[in-house]
């Protein structure tokens, strides 16, 4: 059962990250229609900036993440088939 409550948390995780992501690339869309317009709000580009680096950041902890738990499983082998070869 823990090895369930632990795959679901992972895919969760995921999501999150999957979300996230979609985030950065709106605040990347909304910085280059700010751009594109002939007088920009800079406090909207900085603001817009500072999210997109943000959760640039994140994703990228998150992810190292995943990766790390992924390569310390024995063998290769992910939880859904542990007992399997």
């Amino acid at each position: 059962m823990a090895t369930y409550s632990l795959a679901n948390e992972r895919l969760r995780a995921l999501e999150d990250i999957e979300r996230e992501i979609g985030a950065i690339l709106q605040n990347a869309g909304t910085v280059i229609l700010e751009l594109s317009k002939e007088k920009t709000n800079e406090r909207l580009l900085d603001r817009q900036a500072a999210a997109f680096t943000a959760s640039v950041l994140h994703v990228e902890a998150e992810l190292s993440a995943q990766i790390r738990y992924l390569t310390q499983l024995p063998g290769g082998l992910t939880n859904s088939n542990s007992g399997k070869k």
